[in-house]
């Protein structure tokens, strides 16, 4: 018995920590880009090569997490091509290992990513699969959220 709880705990505790791990990356890249302030960038680095690690060890879990935050890192440092490719890759991983919630995150963001360099058809694209793809996992309010900010965005330009 104390060796499963052991086990549970483990298991908690690993989850917990890769999803922060996971946010927090995503988070501070989106700080730096509204701030330039490579504290942020370097947080979000150092989560990008935790969650590599993690996907060297098990593809299925981190892989898709690894490629949105490396997507993200690309973004902010303008190497646009790179970024796109790896936004690709995100929402294909996403997808191929069934993180429905994961491929939705990953669409919105390319939605966001490809808006901001001027694609807006392959922006639309994106942000309806995102739109879909929340609806499919459930988070309605996600979804209704993601459709006005579309609506609003492609009805103003």
């Amino acid at each position: 018995d104390e060796f499963i709880d052991f086990k549970i705990q483990t298991w908690t505790a690993l989850n917990t920590h890769n999803v922060q791990c996971f946010i927090c990356g995503l988070v501070s890249f989106l700080l730096y880009r509204r701030t330039n302030k490579n504290v942020w960038f370097e947080r979000g680095s150092e989560f990008k090569l935790m969650m590599k690690r993690w996907s060297e060890c098990s593809e299925w879990n981190f892989l898709h997490k690894f490629h949105l935050l490396e997507a993200e890192e690309h973004f902010c440092n303008k190497r646009l091509e790179e970024a796109k490719l790896s936004y690709d890759a995100a929402v294909s991983f996403s997808k191929k290992h069934k993180f429905v919630n994961d491929e939705a995150l990953a669409c919105e963001l390319a939605g966001y990513f490809f808006l901001e360099i001027g694609e807006r058809s392959r922006s639309l694209e994106y942000f309806i699969d995102a739109h879909e793809k929340y609806h499919e996992w459930g988070a309605t309010a996600k979804a209704t959220s993601v459709y006005k900010y579309v609506e609003s965005i492609f009805r103003l330009r």
